[in-house]
C-alpha cells in the first residue's frame, strides 16, 4: 500500500473535473462491455434456448429454457432502453421463436399461477415493438383463471409481477408500486451482518422492478441515501466473498436511482470491470466447476454457458443502465478524503484472503484509497462479526464515531448486535 510521508493527513486530492473526452471514453468502455454480454447472449440462445440445461453436478444445477430466455429478454430490454445504439434488433428477432414456441404457449396455458413469469420474454418483446396478439390472448385467458393467485410470492416478487403486468397492459403502476415497495427492502433494512444471500438478492431486485430498470421515477418508502447506504454494504460483502453476480446487481442501485456513484460503488465497478478484463467475462465467483474441465466440445460449451451467462448478463445490464443520461463515469473514484493513517489502520485489520478486490485496492493511488475508508470500515465490521470478535467490532465503531463514519445502517446494526451480546453475557 502506498506510504506517503504524511501518514496522518489525507493527501492533496484536488481533481480536475472530468472532460467531455473522458466521459466519451467511459461511454465507449461501457458499450464495449455491453456488446460482450450481447455476444454471450447469442451463444446462450443457441445452446440453452431450446432445452435449458441438465447438469446436477454444476453450481447452477438444472434449469428449464424459460430461465435463460427470460434473462436474455431482460438484458435486451435494458440494453434497448438505455443504449439504443447497442444493435439489439437482430438478437431480438432471434429470441422470438424461442420465447413464443409451442412449449412456451403450452406452459402459459397450463400454469396460470405463474403465467406472467413464464410470459416474461413475450411481454418484454412486445414492449420493444415485437407484438404477438395470439400469444396475448392465451396469456389473458390464463390471467383470468381462478387459480391465478394460487402461487404465493415474497414482496419483491410482487413488485416483479406488478412490473410485468404494467408493461403487458401498457399501464402506469401507480400507487400499487409504492404500497408493495414498502414491504420490500426498499422500505425495510435487511440484516447486513448476518443476513442470507436471499435477503441481499431481494434488496438488489426490488430497485430493478420498482424503477422499470431505471426508467420509472418512483417515490421510495425510505430515503434514497438509506437504500444506497445498504447497497454499499451489500456490495462490500459480495466483493469479500467474491460473489460477482451479487456485486454487479448491488452496483445497479446507483444508476437505477439516478444517483452519483459513491467512492465505494466506483471502486466496486473498478473491481468487476478489471476482473472481466482479466477473465474475458465476469465470472460468478472464484471457483470453476471441475466438471467443466472434464467435458469436451458441445457439452463443455453448454456447461460453461450455463454457469456463467447470468453473471455476464448482469454485467451487461449494469453497463447499460450506467449509460443513462446524467450519470457520471463509474470509473472515477472520488470523494471525501480521510486520513491515510485511518485507511492503513482499517486495511490492516482485514485478513487477506486473495479476493480480487484486495489486488485492485493495492493498485489505487493514495487519493483514491483515502476516499475508501467507509468501504474498509464495512469490510472490517463484517469480517469481525463473522469471526465473533466483539472487541474488535467495538473498537471499529469507536473509530467510526471519531472520524464521522458511524451514521450508517451497518454501524447501527453492529451497535445493536453488541448490545444484544451484552445482554446475553449478563
Amino acid at each position: 500500500m502506498p506510504n506517503p510521508q504524511d501518514r496522518t493527513a489525507a493527501p492533496d486530492c484536488d481533481r480536475i473535473a472530468a472532460t467531455a473526452a473522458f466521459a466519451a471514453e467511459a461511454g465507449q468502455d461501457l458499450r464495449r462491455r455491453l456488446h460482450l454480454a450481447l455476444r454471450i447472449a447469442e451463444r446462450t440462445l443457441q445452446f440453452l434456448g431450446k432445452d435449458g440445461f441438465d447438469g446436477a453436478e454444476v453450481p447452477d444445477g438444472n434449469f428449464a429454457a424459460e430461465k435463460p430466455l427470460a434473462e436474455t429478454a431482460m438484458l435486451l430490454y435494458v440494453a434497448a432502453r438505455h443504449a439504443p445504439d447497442a444493435g439489439t434488433e437482430a438478437l431480438l428477432r432471434d429470441l422470438v421463436p424461442y420465447a413464443r414456441s409451442q412449449q412456451m404457449r403450452w406452459d402459459v396455458v397450463r400454469y396460470p399461477s405463474v403465467c406472467l413469469q413464464l410470459a416474461t420474454p413475450h411481454i418484454l418483446l412486445s414492449a420493444l415493438g415485437h407484438a404477438d396478439p395470439d400469444f396475448d390472448d392465451l396469456l389473458a385467458l390464463s390471467w383470468s383463471a381462478s387459480a391465478r393467485a394460487g402461487h404465493e410470492v415474497v414482496p419483491y416478487r410482487e413488485l416483479e409481477l406488478l412490473w410485468l403486468h404494467s408493461l403487458w397492459r401498457n399501464e402506469e403502476p401507480g400507487l400499487a408500486c409504492e404500497q408493495i415497495a414498502r414491504k420490500t427492502a426498499l422500505g425495510n433494512p435487511i440484516d447486513l451482518l448476518n443476513g442470507t444471500r436471499d435477503d441481499a438478492y431481494a434488496h438488489t431486485h426490488a430497485a430493478m422492478y420498482a424503477t422499470d430498470f431505471g426508467d420509472w421515477q418512483v417515490r421510495l418508502p425510505r430515503s434514497c441515501d438509506e437504500v444506497l447506504d445498504e447497497a454499499g454494504s451489500v456490495l462490500a460483502r459480495a466483493l469479500v466473498i467474491e460473489d460477482y453476480d451479487l456485486a454487479a446487481e448491488a452496483l445497479m442501485a446507483w444508476p437505477l436511482l439516478s444517483s452519483s456513484w459513491s467512492p465505494g460503488a466506483a471502486f466496486g465497478f473498478r473491481v468487476v470491470a478489471s476482473l472481466e478484463d482479466k477473465v474475458g467475462f465476469l465470472p460468478a465467483g472464484r471457483s470453476t466447476s471441475s466438471q467443466i474441465q472434464r467435458l469436451n466440445g458441445h457439452d463443455k460449451t453448454r456447461c460453461a454457458l450455463a454457469t456463467s451467462y447470468h453473471t455476464a448478463y448482469v454485467m451487461g445490464m449494469l453497463c447499460a443502465v450506467s449509460l443513462k443520461d446524467g450519470m457520471a463515469s463509474p470509473f472515477e473514484i472520488a470523494g471525501a478524503a480521510y486520513p491515510m493513517d485511518l485507511v492503513e489502520t482499517l486495511h490492516a485489520l482485514i485478513p487477506r484472503t486473495g479476493a480480487h478486490w484486495e489486488d485492485v485496492f493495492q493498485l489505487l493511488d493514495p487519493c483514491e484509497q483515502t476516499a475508501l475508508a467507509p468501504f474498509l470500515l464495512d469490510v472490517a465490521l463484517m469480517r469481525s462479526s463473522r469471526s465473533g470478535d466483539a472487541a474488535r467490532m467495538m473498537h471499529l465503531l469507536q473509530t467510526a464515531v471519531t472520524h464521522g463514519m458511524a451514521n450508517t445502517t451497518l454501524c447501527s446494526q453492529a451497535a445493536e448486535y453488541l448490545s444484544r451480546l451484552g445482554a446475553l453475557v449478563r
